[in-house]
């Protein structure tokens, strides 16, 4: 950082509260959308086509204007991405469901606005799910990791991003899943990092957050504080095991790209 000149200095900046108030604004734009159809129209889900064109039409801009991954090709070998994939959100799922059995927290589904038909949940958890993890990625990992990397170490950059995208969240209900926040963000960021595409980050963060929540639409709520300690033994056991893993995954493919550069 120290090196860096008033130019880098100010595309950082630049790339940081941009990316930030690009995702605010676009967060905004999509739930109020959302909300209005449900508000006049309860039983007619017609938001998903302006909220998933607007979401699109801005990533593909902000793709052409700073290239930010979504056109990249994969830079490691597909199985490899797809089992750091895997095995990193196997140990993060790991740290949420440890943070919400220490917080006593009782798991529901994202659930569209009340009044709202069947047709319409279903609806909103789909294309809420699309919009945002398309957000999330394109304003955290795509603008503001991708440019700051350009400019400072991949590390610091990753820090940098995995700490704003952490408190991007609202913060009344933070707290009790912070660990576990920075757990996914930091998967997603590093697999930034290993395959530089944005569309395999886009395509994890969607796959993740849709599976964590399929499960209690038909199991309903879960008391989390009342799990075994069985239970959270075996989850820890998981976790560190995911852990690793990942980690040797991950190493196996910084040192093929070494091999391929040498």
């Amino acid at each position: 950082i120290a090196h860096m000149n008033r130019q880098a200095i100010l595309t950082c900046l630049g790339a940081t509260f941009g990316g930030s108030f690009l995702f605010m604004g676009m967060t905004g734009f999509v739930l109020l959308t959302a909300h209005y159809n449900a508000d006049t129209m309860p039983d007619t889900p017609w938001f998903p086509l302006p909220v998933l064109a607007g979401v699109f039409a801005v990533t593909w801009w902000c793709d052409r204007r700073w290239n930010i991954g979504l056109r990249t090709p994969l830079q490691a070998p597909l199985s490899l991405v797809v089992a750091f994939a895997v095995l990193s959100m196997i140990a993060a799922n790991g740290v949420m469901v440890l943070s919400m059995v220490a917080h006593d927290v009782v798991y529901v589904p994202t659930l569209g606005p009340a009044e709202t038909s069947l047709t319409f949940q279903l609806t909103y958890w789909v294309a809420i799910s699309i919009a945002m993890s398309t957000l999330s990625e394109m304003c955290f990992r795509g603008l503001m990791q991708s440019l700051l990397s350009r400019h400072m170490a991949i590390w610091l950059a990753v820090f940098i991003v995995v700490m704003f995208n952490t408190f991007s969240h609202p913060w009344d209900t933070l707290w009790p899943r912070f660990f576990s926040a920075m757990a996914f963000l930091l998967a997603w960021s590093c697999l930034i990092v290993l395959c530089g595409s944005l569309k395999a980050a886009i395509v994890t963060h969607l796959i993740a957050v849709m599976c964590r929540d399929l499960p209690y639409w038909w199991i309903d709520e879960v008391p989390m504080g009342e799990v075994s300690t069985g239970f959270t033994g075996s989850v820890v056991a998981i976790c560190a095991a995911a852990t690793l893993a990942a980690w040797w995954v991950a190493m196996r493919i910084r040192r093929r790209q070494r091999q391929t550069h040498t």
